[in-house]
């Protein structure tokens, strides 16, 4: 995030897992930054080979953007 705040998958990473720890005010705060980059928030991850890591991923995501898990 420091070296290109353009690039948005650092911001999904780390709301996905604030989400995940339950910080949920700080997981909602990088989703708005993250919005000020793109306007996809759950992008298609169909490329993560376990099915239960992209799963992982994407339900923080989906907690983090205040979207039913």
């Amino acid at each position: 995030m420091q070296e290109d705040p353009s690039y948005p998958n650092p911001y999904r990473y780390l709301a996905a897992c604030y989400a995940h720890m339950r910080r949920l005010d700080d997981a909602h705060r990088v989703v708005e930054q993250l919005r000020a980059i793109t306007p996809v928030i759950v992008p298609d991850v169909s490329y993560f080979r376990n099915p239960e890591h992209r799963e992982l991923y994407l339900s923080g995501l989906r907690l983090a953007a205040g979207e039913a898990a």
